[in-house]
């Protein structure tokens, strides 16, 4: 899904008008936003992220600015995006992902490791990834059925790596 489809999504059914007034844009842009004829500049994205709170713009627009090296939400034909089954498909990916991370040494510097070992350290990254996604649609979806805030959890998170001097200010 592209931003400008989450965009209008997440906007609901306020009107582009009262979403430009809340953000101080023109209703033009808005417009522009969501058919994609203009990028949504980062300042108006994270004006968006706090206004609406939404895990899935929030995840679209760091996707988006960062080539495509994040999550999206999953809207295939055969994705379930029900919390049990989502719940359940998390566990399974991360289950696989630690029973991969098992199978590798990282001891070794890379240029002394042979090619079936690389390409056994690629697989189990994906593996991680295939975790990493599944774990962010479980967040994306139990706060929003469960009334959490996407915001703050983010929020509290990081200033749990600052209380343990993982992360800087």
């Amino acid at each position: 899904m592209s931003v400008g489809k989450v965009l209008k999504e997440t906007r609901g059914q306020e009107s582009q008008l009262q979403v430009s007034f809340d953000l101080n844009v023109s209703r033009e842009s808005i417009s522009a936003y969501e058919t994609e004829r203009a990028k949504i500049p980062v300042d108006v994205s994270q004006n968006i992220v706090k206004k609406f709170d939404n895990p899935w713009f929030a995840m679209e627009v760091a996707n988006e600015y960062t080539a495509g090296t994040w999550v999206r939400k999953l809207d295939g034909e055969f994705v379930d995006l029900h919390r049990a089954s989502v719940k359940a498909k998390t566990e399974e990916e991360l289950q696989e992902a630690i029973e991969a991370l098992r199978g590798i040494s990282v001891v070794n510097l890379a240029n002394s490791v042979s090619p079936s070992e690389l390409e056994k350290i690629k697989k189990t990254l994906l593996q991680v990834i295939d975790a990493i996604y599944a774990a962010s649609h479980l967040v994306a979806i139990l706060t929003k059925e469960y009334g959490f805030s996407w915001i703050k959890l983010w929020h509290e998170h990081f200033k749990k790596l600052q209380e343990r001097h993982y992360v800087r200010g």
